[in-house]
């Protein structure tokens, strides 16, 4: 259902949304269905974990240490969350869509972060309160998107981005009022601004995804599958 109130600003409507991220390539998508077909996760993390059978082995062998656990659980929660982020965005519902795909995003800096600093997972291990004032001290959102900076310069104008749509900023607050001449309208169910808005949300899931899986699969040749030459991971 929408509505048509009476004259609320005279701003033009583009004047109120926040700017989509810089560099994102929407040309690669046709449409939003095909952008939908083209960011399916499939079994790319399934493959990701099938690293841990290489040689024949089935898992059972691998050393029970914090960095192999890590890499499992967020092989998992890469799932879970890329699975949620195109079921949502099938929905038409960027109220979920954005807050996980910054999920997803800071998803992606921890690993980046871990990858230089496997004795980091100790401090994730726990609720911070169980630790007490003694235990390992979690990094900050910031201060792990700083770390990432050098591997992937544009994550700070995207998560600024999410930001805006997760807490209640400008992308939240523009995602069911659309100013007219006359006022504005305003949809009671969520839905997508724009077919640009929805495959901005699709190549933001594209790249975080790719990254994802190149993270996971080099971490894996560090410390789920050490070399000879490598020991002590």
């Amino acid at each position: 259902m929408a509505k048509r109130a009476r004259k609320a600003t005279s701003k033009p409507e583009q004047d109120l949304l926040t700017p989509p991220p810089r560099g994102l390539d929407l040309g690669q998508f046709d449409s939003v269905e095909d952008a939908l077909t083209k960011i399916e996760p499939g079994d790319r993390y399934l493959e990701v974990g099938k690293i841990a059978m290489r040689d024949g082995k089935d898992g059972g062998g691998l050393p029970l240490t914090l960095p192999v656990l890590f890499w499992f659980s967020m092989i998992t929660r890469s799932q879970g969350l890329h699975d949620a982020i195109v079921r949502e965005i099938a929905q038409g519902n960027p109220h979920s869509v954005f807050p996980l795909i910054r999920a997803f995003a800071e998803s992606v800096v921890l690993v980046y972060y871990v990858s230089d600093h496997p004795k980091y997972v100790t401090a994730l291990i726990d609720h911070p309160r169980s630790s007490g004032k003694e235990g390992p001290r979690r990094k900050t959102i910031q201060a792990l998107i700083a770390y990432a900076k050098d591997h992937a310069p544009g994550m700070k104008d995207v998560y600024a981005h999410l930001s805006e749509a997760a807490h209640f900023g400008s992308t939240a607050m523009w995602a069911s009022v659309t100013p007219t001449g006359e006022g504005f309208t305003w949809a009671s169910s969520p839905r997508w601004r724009s077919d640009e808005q929805a495959l901005i949300a699709c190549a933001q899931t594209r790249e975080l995804a790719d990254a994802m899986t190149d993270l996971l699969t080099r971490f894996a040749e560090r410390y789920v599958l050490p070399r000879p030459d490598e020991p002590g991971h």
